[in-house]
């Protein structure tokens, strides 16, 4: 899903850390036509129940996208929690999920519905 920057410091107790990074792009795709896009794809391949929230902009290897996070939430009972994220090429609007990564959202989803108390 990219590299975090946690994956690019060193494992210190403490440290001073500068870090500086510039990006000139257009982005072709707003963050809410990335939630609608996520919305559409999330009701057709796993199902009722499971919307997007509120994307934030993410680098991912190479591209930006926006990164939509996949709430699970109930008619009775409300918004439940996260269940995953799935990230939407800023430029072509592309939704970058394969099949294992539905499969792991489907999966939290029912765990999380399982927990609750309805």
């Amino acid at each position: 899903m990219g590299v975090t920057l946690n994956e690019m410091l060193p494992q210190l107790e403490s440290t001073q850390v500068d870090i500086t990074i510039h990006i000139s792009t257009k982005l072709n795709v707003t963050q809410a036509s990335a939630r609608r896009k996520v919305n559409v794809f999330v009701l057709s391949e796993i199902g009722t129940g499971l919307g997007g929230g509120d994307p934030t902009l993410a680098v991912d290897k190479e591209r930006l996208c926006w990164r939509v996070p996949i709430i699970l939430a109930l008619p009775t009972v409300g918004n439940l929690g996260q269940v995953g994220e799935i990230d939407v090429d800023a430029q072509t609007g592309e939704i970058l999920a394969d099949t294992e990564l539905i499969q792991t959202i489907a999966h939290h989803a029912e765990r999380l519905f399982a927990g609750s108390t309805l």
